[in-house]
């Protein structure tokens, strides 16, 4: 058995008893070791910056330092508060623009009438087929008064109105009366095409037109946009958007007349969530319960 050098066996116990007396020596007594600690900086300073690194990584400041995280998240809380009221801003901006957009479209209809335009929101109700108004006779509504939505997609009707409230028929409604229409044939509007169109109930309405000609300008095809021109119905309202064709169909008892299935831009009149009243200075043909 090999025996360990002196200076190897005693090296611990030495040590030990080192540090003991160091320990129990005055503060005065151990300016000497300023030097060795200098030396430590020296070793220890240039990877201090990638160890603090790495332990802010592993640890992140907000949990290390409780008073930093709370700063913080005041500090977040504030900035999402702003960036809220801005988001906000920027859509009622939006929704202030849309509506001139479409009071000018609506205006520009029939730009020789004086007709004023309300915006207004409808109730989440339904009765029936009807929708719920939330505007009534202090607004000037009456029974007849046209409602639309989006600036010149054709709503329907007020068929009921008292002080506060109002009821409309949507003109895709089954209980509505058919309406007369007319096809623009081309972007132009110079060529027309008369057809009387009937409500079936399923936010449609179906109509059948006489077959034109073989002129290739007054083909019937499907998007064309389909008006309103009935008597039945004030004059200021005259032209405004029933819809678009969305599908043509033969009839096989009337091999001259053609079909077509009409659908309003709106994706269903009966879920809008604003709408607009068109309400004359003076009132030029009224039309009557719808």
């Amino acid at each position: 058995m090999q025996h360990q050098p002196l200076i190897v066996r005693w090296s611990m116990p030495i040590a030990i008893m080192m540090l003991f007396v160091l320990a129990l020596a005055p503060i005065r007594m151990l300016s000497w070791t300023d030097w060795f600690s200098d030396q430590v900086q020296v070793v220890i300073l240039p990877i201090a910056g990638p160890i603090e690194f790495v332990v802010d990584f592993v640890v992140p400041p907000e949990i290390s330092n409780p008073l930093a995280s709370e700063r913080e998240k005041v500090i977040a809380d504030e900035l999402d508060i702003v960036r809220t009221q801005l988001l906000q801003t920027r859509q009622e901006n939006y929704r202030l623009n849309t509506l001139i957009e479409q009071f000018t479209r609506g205006a520009a209809i029939m730009p020789n009438l004086d007709v004023r335009q309300v915006h207004r929101p409808r109730s989440s109700n339904l009765i029936g087929d009807l929708l719920v108004i939330r505007t009534g006779k202090i607004q000037g509504l009456t029974q007849g008064t046209v409602v639309v939505v989006d600036a010149i997609q054709l709503l329907g009707k007020v068929t009921r109105v008292n002080d506060r409230v109002s009821m409309v028929r949507p003109i895709t409604a089954s209980s509505a009366q058919p309406i007369l229409a007319t096809i623009l044939l081309d972007s132009s509007g110079e060529n027309q095409l008369r057809c009387l169109l009937t409500p079936v109930g399923d936010g449609t309405l179906i109509g059948e037109v006489a077959r034109p000609t073989t002129n290739e300008t007054w083909q019937v095809r499907i998007d064309q946009e389909v008006r309103l021109l009935d008597d039945q119905w004030p004059q200021h309202a005259q032209m405004l958007m029933i819809g678009n064709i969305e599908r043509i169909e033969n009839n096989e008892s009337q091999p001259l007349r053609q079909r077509i299935v009409v659908r309003p831009t709106v994706a269903d009149l009966r879920r809008v969530s604003n709408v607009i009243l068109r309400l004359p200075a003076l009132d030029q043909t009224d039309g009557g319960d719808s």
